[in-house]
């Protein structure tokens, strides 16, 4: 089961394991969402850019560590939806980086329903040098944890 709405504490950094880009990644997004641009996929091309060689996508650094976020299982079962996102680019995704997500609780308050709250997370993804790549605000809305129902008390028999 995942984080309920009062699980997650202001603050709190949680990292999570890394994942290493390949080439493979880059070609299968660049087909999947038919982004064919040179930088992302011909490396002759992409020689003759201040990156020196390919670079993944934004989205597709972007959609890493939401799946880094993912594995960690702070939703399962317990998120009702995501509200907003921004994302901002800082620094180029090469293949073989490793990428890892810290994602961290900045805000929460709870809704007009007694039953859920909206968190917001800072997620940044960063390489194996600690470098921030991108970074991003996510506003969830959560589960409040059930409150339990009052026992239920046997009435005796013909009442």
């Amino acid at each position: 089961m995942g984080l309920y709405f009062e699980d997650f504490e202001i603050g709190k950094a949680l990292r999570t394991r890394g994942r290493t880009v390949g080439e493979g990644d880059i070609t299968t997004y660049a087909g999947l969402i038919g982004d064919w641009t040179p930088i992302h996929v011909d490396e002759n091309f992409a020689r003759s850019t201040p990156f020196g060689t390919r670079v993944a996508h934004g989205t597709l650094t972007l959609s890493i560590a939401v799946g880094l976020m993912a594995q960690l299982g702070l939703f399962d079962g317990t998120v009702i939806g995501l509200l907003n996102m921004s994302w901002s680019f800082q620094q180029p995704v090469r293949i073989g980086d490793t990428l890892y997500a810290v994602i961290t609780a900045v805000e929460k308050r709870v809704t007009s329903k007694p039953d859920r709250g909206i968190v917001k997370l800072d997620i940044r993804a960063t390489n194996q040098s600690d470098v921030t790549v991108c970074r991003g605000v996510h506003d969830v809305m959560m589960m409040l944890r059930p409150t339990a129902p009052p026992p239920v008390r046997d009435q005796p028999a013909g009442i």
